[in-house]
């Protein structure tokens, strides 16, 4: 008897729909099950719009709440209306989306019964108090002009403001700094300059929930504040960059804006209204040049109005990245725009009536909106210049000059011929100086114009599209030479650091691979056969770890690189070297000092077996059994989900440490984007990463023998033992590999276990155990070297030489730079602080 195997049918059309309907509900059951306040809310808010009309277009203001529609209407309803109908179609859905993902967030951080409570307490205070502020206003003679006649406020985004700032205060430091920041900028970017009376009653909500945040979240322990990485001082000076270049572009698509700072935005319109009314009853020579920018208005003039903004917008984004050249092109931008102004005033050009309507606010709040932030901005980016380091190449700075004059050079002749050819065009006859003076005029943005006198101008033809469109072209050609010189980075010497990495792969030790790290410079031997990466700090020069010599060429290299330093008048000094390097050394009269100890796995023969394992082992069978795996990988074969969760993993790691990131022998996120460092991540059965170590590799005679460990970061919330997990994965997957050495790294400031204690008696090192103690509230070395004895490693002494004793306090100086580059005085302080309080 035949057996037939039949190939089971393949699912229809109807049956795959159905399967994904299956799962999309799933998901929606799942999501409401962990969020129901703010699924609720989203749906109140749509069935209010739907009800009222407003979700169609039509007025609902009769449900808005204000001091005339609550207070002397008696619509005490609106206190509850306000905060679920929306105004708009747009309002709606944009109150929706806020709902289903801020609103969700912040639920899932303070509970879905606080959220409730919070959501109705907080939206009918910051009504109330909105409200009362409102009506206070209104009493103030000199605020009159900036208050606007009421608008019934209707707005849900209000009261999940509120919410959402409360819930920052029980995110995580990184997260509630972001949160608080970004949210703090983008509210009161619509309040100072946009105006109406929702983003002044979002504010004012978000600050009362801040408040009640604080109070909820009081005795809690939670990270310091202040402290920021270096990427993210990057990230929060570009936001500030951006706010203050979208600032006036939200007053302007809001038709003007009614925001204290929206006088600003004068600056940037093509013309006068209100000047032009008045010209209908008088006639003067502004009213000429009112009428010039009326009649040559259009897109192009337009465009080159708001060409600081736009300037301002690239800046922001190289500011993010670093870019020296961002920080010039934003600090010039912001002075010129506040400076310019100042000019004008006082050679009676500008002329601004500090009583308008009987206000004197006025004048204050243009002086505050056009000088006192730019400058204040421009000041700030000044003091943290250290920050932005990262320059373009000498070739791509004069590839850009080159550019950008011989885009004005086009530009400019082409205008002249145009115009010239066209005089017949303009309101006027035309000299030859008058027309280069107009050419000119024609790339200057009218704000550094303003105001800018009666010029000639053309009514049509050929002549009126040049003069639109000229100045647009020339800029658009600025911006994009300036993104592209964004992109060129200056890099170390190339052939240098092949060849440091060449002979690092025919032997080196441990610590060998901290050579080729980014800021280090190289020293080679004439014949090319050894060489010192050393970091230049000052008139210092600290040579990172041993020489990459054959041991009988050592002293040869050793000399070489000090006879080098000195005849480039600088201090030479050898960091965390091992015993043999510093033996040679001790041969020529060098000098050390203990810096801390490397603790290194013999990998041959290794088991974790027995009750001296038993530290290690039961948070490695832990981990398997709940569903960890160690994943293997390098930073280029990341996923962007992958990557972005390693970012955030060490940002929340930074952003705990009310201290400055160390950099020099350790290690940060930049160094693992070397394709020759090994990735190892914790992965739980989630798929979510929950720990990232690396590892850098050493060499001998060209074969990979042993991994050093570097970067260690995990998630402040997850499983404990995840370091033991990676750490002992690690020894066993290399030692399969056939590697013989596994380095935990050094441990700074650390003592050899082996070493009697008062061995070193030596004042110094009376200093450096001193210094270890205080310090490890800060940083924790010596709670990282304890926990690298749990894998039983042998100890070897890291070193610094010194040539002369006078020399240890610019040593000591250099070191701490090195460690702390980009430290402010301010930290520095709060490390003394910090080191005073753990030595208490």
């Amino acid at each position: 008897m035949s057996h037939t195997t039949t190939t089971p049918p393949a699912p229809t059309r109807g049956a795959v729909l159905r399967a994904r309907l299956r799962s999309l509900g799933d998901a929606l059951r799942r999501y409401a099950a962990v969020n129901p306040v703010a699924l609720a809310f989203a749906v109140a808010i749509l069935s209010a719009s739907a009800a009222t009309g407003s979700l169609w277009g039509t007025d609902a203001s009769a449900w808005g709440a204000g001091p005339l529609s609550t207070f002397v209407s008696g619509r005490w309803w609106t206190l509850v209306t306000a905060l679920v109908v929306p105004d708009s179609t747009v309002d709606a859905l944009a109150s929706i989306l806020v709902a289903v993902t801020l609103l969700a967030w912040a639920e899932r951080r303070l509970g879905s019964r606080r959220t409730a409570a919070l959501l109705g307490g907080l939206g009918v205070l910051g009504l109330l108090t909105g409200i009362g502020l409102h009506a206070a206003a209104w009493g103030l003679t000199d605020l009159r002009p900036v208050i606007a006649t009421e608008v019934p406020v209707l707005d849900p985004t209000i009261t999940s403001a509120a919410v959402v700032m409360a819930a920052s205060a029980m995110a995580s430091t990184l997260w509630r700094r972001r949160v608080r920041l970004v949210g703090f900028a983008l509210l009161a970017l619509f309040a100072l300059y946009a105006g109406d009376a929702d983003s002044w009653y979002r504010l004012i909500a978000a600050t009362l929930g801040l408040l009640t945040g604080a109070f909820l979240a009081r005795g809690s322990a939670r990270g310091s504040w202040h402290r920021s990485s270096t990427r993210e001082t990057r990230t929060l000076l570009a936001l500030l960059t951006t706010v203050v270049g979208l600032g006036p572009l939200v007053a302007l698509v809001s038709g003007g804006g009614r925001g204290p700072l929206s006088l600003v935005v004068d600056a940037y319109t093509q013309f006068d209204e209100a000047l032009i009314e008045q010209c209908d009853q008088l006639s003067s020579s502004a009213c000429d040049e009112q009428f010039a920018l009326l009649m040559t208005r259009g897109v192009g003039p337009a465009l080159l109005a708001v060409t600081p903004l736009v300037l301002l917008l690239i800046a922001a984004w190289g500011l993010r990245q670093g870019r020296r050249a961002a920080l010039v092109l934003a600090v010039a931008v912001l002075v010129a725009s506040a400076v310019l102004p100042v000019v004008s005033l006082l050679d009676g050009r500008l002329v601004i009536d500090p009583w308008v309507d009987g206000s004197g606010a006025e004048y204050v709040l243009w002086a505050l909106a056009s000088i006192v932030i730019p400058l204040a901005l421009a000041a700030a980016l000044l003091v943290a210049r250290e920050r932005f380091r990262i320059r373009a190449t000498a070739r791509a700075a004069r590839t850009v000059a080159v550019v950008v004059g011989a885009a004005f050079v086009v530009c400019g002749a082409a205008f002249f011929v145009v115009e010239e050819v066209n005089r017949r065009e303009f309101d006027r006859d035309l000299g030859v100086l008058d027309l280069l003076g107009l050419t000119v005029r024609r790339f200057i943005p009218p704000v550094f114009l303003h105001p800018p006198g009666s010029s000639p101008f053309p009514h049509h033809g050929p002549a009126l599209f040049v003069y639109q469109w000229v100045g647009v072209l020339f800029w658009a050609i600025v911006c994009a030479a300036l993104l592209w010189l964004f992109r060129k980075v200056q890099r170390p010497d190339a052939g240098d650091d092949r060849l440091y990495r060449d002979l690092l792969r025919r032997g080196s030790d441990t610590l060998g691979f901290l050579g080729t790290w980014e800021g280090n410079r190289y020293w080679y031997a004439e014949d090319r056969t050894a060489a010192v990466a050393y970091r230049l700090v000052g008139d210092v020069a600290l040579a990172v770890g041993d020489p990459l010599a054959a041991p009988g060429e050592r002293p040869a290299a050793l000399a070489g690189f000090t006879d080098y330093c000195l005849e480039q008048g600088w201090t030479p000094a050898f960091y965390s070297i091992h015993a043999e390097t510093m033996d040679d050394l001790r041969a020529r009269g060098w000098r050390e000092v203990p810096v801390g100890v490397e603790t290194v796995m013999d990998l041959p023969g290794l088991e974790f077996a027995g009750k001296a394992w038993q530290k290690v082992r039961q948070p490695l069978t832990r981990a398997e059994r709940d569903g960890f795996t160690s994943i293997w990988t390098r930073w280029p074969d990341l996923t962007v989900s992958q990557a972005s969760q390693v970012v955030a993993i060490d940002e929340e790691w930074v952003a705990d440490r009310a201290l400055p990131e160390m950099g020099f022998t350790l290690g940060s996120l930049e160094e693992l984007r070397d394709p020759e460092v090994r990735l190892q991540l914790a992965v739980g059965p989630d798929g979510r990463i929950e720990a990232v170590t690396s590892w850098m590799p050493s060499w001998e005679h060209g074969r990979i023998t042993g991994w050093t460990l570097d970067f260690m970061r995990r998630r402040a919330d997850g499983q404990n033992g995840m370091m033991e997990f990676l750490i002992a994965k690690a020894a066993l997957q290399l030692q399969s590999e056939g590697a013989t050495v596994l380095s935990l790294s050094g441990a700074p400031l650390a003592d050899d276990p082996g070493e009697e204690p008062g061995a070193d008696a030596s004042p110094l090192r009376a200093v450096l155990r001193w210094l270890a103690e205080v310090l490890e509230p800060a940083y924790g070395f010596a709670s990282l070297f304890r926990f690298k004895g749990k894998f039983r490693p042998r100890y070897r002494p890291l070193s610094l030489a010194y040539r002369d004793p006078l020399e240890l306090p610019a040593i000591g100086a250099a070191v701490g730079r090195a460690y702390l580059p980009d430290a402010s005085r301010r930290e520095l302080v709060a490390l003394a602080r910090t080191a005073w309080e753990g030595r208490k």
